[in-house]
């Protein structure tokens, strides 16, 4: 398994001593810390004055599709995210920026939220076709389509997500999952093991449908423990 971990930018331009890229994060390769799988911009697409860096070290970037909410929370629930003005805001977004991309030799990959424009297996799949001939990707990103509702039906969406996006999306972002204490409306991610993700099902799904060679991103956090519970040898 091709295995990455998201790192903070700021914390991996402290330990090198290097300038801390215009990124929130970097996938980074647990065998290869150089190999770098996508940079993550962070904030919202949406919102004024989101730019990408020219200088960024990777050819894949990564964003959130974005929102229509207003105001410093990037999660509120915003209704028109899910209905016209939401795609038409985000589809006006990549036309501009598609000509950049194929200039600089770049693809874009949006990472869904729930709370998004792109929110759910069908309308990233449908994103998927309706940009196949450019360098717009959607990445596979289960756990963010969750919400606290769907808690007793996960097997159904992560079943679902895996075979229809398994194949199209460049990497997997997997994570596990709590229920926010503050907000029970909300999922908070956590490491592999530390929440209520089942591991059996989970394993499953990555032999069934996962490409091997495919990055497999894990958030930061224990990485041995995450691997043991994926089955991976950390050696």
């Amino acid at each position: 398994m091709n295995v990455f971990v998201l790192h903070d930018s700021g914390t991996i331009a402290a330990i090198t001593g290097a300038q801390k890229p215009a990124c929130e994060s970097l996938a980074l390769a647990t065998n290869d810390p150089s190999d770098v799988a996508f940079c993550f911009v962070g904030d919202n697409p949406l919102g004024p004055g989101w730019l990408i860096d020219n200088e960024l070290p990777c050819d894949r970037i990564a964003c959130w599709s974005g929102t229509l909410a207003d105001g410093p929370d990037l999660f509120a629930a915003h209704p028109h995210n899910w209905m016209n003005p939401g795609r038409e805001s985000l589809d006006a977004l990549l036309d501009e920026m598609i000509p950049q991309l194929e200039k600089a030799a770049r693809r874009l990959t949006l990472v869904p939220h729930a709370r998004h424009v792109v929110s759910d297996v069908q309308g990233s799949i449908n994103l998927v076709r309706e940009r196949a001939d450019t360098p717009v990707e959607v990445a596979l990103a289960p756990t963010f389509l969750l919400t606290p509702s769907m808690i007793d039906v996960v097997e159904d969406h992560y079943t679902r997500a895996f075979e229809t996006l398994a194949g199209p999306a460049p990497f997997l972002l997997l994570h596990d999952f709590v229920v926010d204490e503050e907000d029970p409306e909300r999922l908070r991610t956590v490491p592999l093991g530390d929440g209520l993700l089942d591991r059996s099902m989970t394993r499953a799904l990555l032999d069934s449908h996962w490409n091997g060679e495919k990055p497999l991103i894990l958030g930061p956090g224990e990485l041995s423990a995450q691997l043991e519970w994926l089955g991976i040898s950390s050696s």
